[in-house]
């Protein structure tokens, strides 16, 4: 004879994730995309980027791009799309909470506009430091307590009466692991209108990706696309940024020599300051607290 098992605080914020997405008529195109350059300089980074975080920034950057991956679909009170005006990404992390290993999501907001470093810091964060410090995940912890009629009812509102609110509690779109230990799936399941599955450890660059999306919204040609501006991306944008990183000429991975790396600081300065241009005040101080946390944390680390 068997016993009941009562569902604890991680299954049922999974539960409630996949009964939202199942919702969803969701469609998956996935590929295999090479990024040798990309690879060969990221293992010369320090600290060693992600690849999760080179993905992550990609594909926020051919979402910045097409507005259609901004949106979301709309069902109350009647069917439409909301377009949001920038990007988040709600990246899944497993972590070990009360004896056991369960999801989180962690939010990153506007990766398109931070850099490499940073975001691998915030990165970082999140899968090393103790979970009751990162506000957001005690809030996940928080509100996996309520009960179920409860939980579901801030769900339906965020998927329909408050679309505005959406892109802050369940990010634009959605990042996951698509293969680990020599296994890969076939889709990923997400309330997000796309979710983004990369391999965390591709072969020689080597990459098997996955797109999941909302049929409602997306349709296949454009995904098709989306997968091919995200390796385009990977080859051009994200490799100049890591060949920047560790000094090298951005074609040929030589060197640079002192004069090469003074206009390189020049480059990085002026970018600098022409994104923050862009950003109205209340971004750039979001932007400052996260840095700021970054840095901090990144502190912390060599310290110990």
């Amino acid at each position: 004879m068997g016993k009941r098992v009562k569902l604890s605080n991680g299954r049922r914020l999974v539960d409630d994730v996949i009964a939202m997405s199942i919702k969803m008529p969701l469609a998956t195109l996935g590929g295999t995309y090479d990024t040798p350059l990309a690879a060969k300089f990221r293992r010369r980074t320090r600290p060693k980027i992600a690849w999760n975080v080179l993905y992550m920034k990609a594909y926020a950057a051919v979402c910045q791009q097409n507005p259609i991956f901004r949106q979301s679909y709309v069902s109350f009170p009647w069917g439409h799309l909301y377009q949001h005006d920038h990007n988040v990404c709600m990246m899944t992390i497993a972590r070990e909470h009360q004896g056991e290993e369960r999801l989180f999501f962690a939010r990153f907001n506007r990766p398109d506009d931070e850099t490499l470093e940073d975001l691998q810091a915030q990165y970082d964060h999140y899968r090393q430091a103790p979970v009751e410090e990162i506000k957001q995940f005690r809030h996940q912890i928080l509100f996996a307590k309520f009960p179920r009629f409860i939980r579901r009812l801030g769900w339906w509102a965020l998927f329909n009466i408050l679309p505005q609110k959406r892109a802050s509690h369940m990010g634009t779109f959605g990042m996951t692991i698509s293969g680990h230990r020599g296994a890969y799936g076939s889709g990923m399941l997400g309330p997000n209108t796309t979710t983004l599955g990369v391999d965390p450890l591709p072969r020689k660059g080597s990459s098997k990706t996955l797109l999941t999306f909302d049929h409602r919204v997306i349709d296949g040609s454009p995904a098709c696309k989306c997968l091919q501006q995200l390796n385009h991306i990977l080859n051009t944008a994200i490799r100049e940024e890591l060949a920047d990183m560790i000094r090298v000429d951005r074609e040929t991975g030589r060197d640079l020599d002192e004069s090469e790396v003074l206009d390189l600081k020049k480059r990085k300065r002026t970018k600098r300051i022409l994104a923050n241009r862009k950003l109205d005040r209340k971004s750039r101080a979001a932007k400052y607290r996260r840095k700021s946390r970054a840095a901090k944390y990144r502190q912390q680390s060599r310290a110990a």
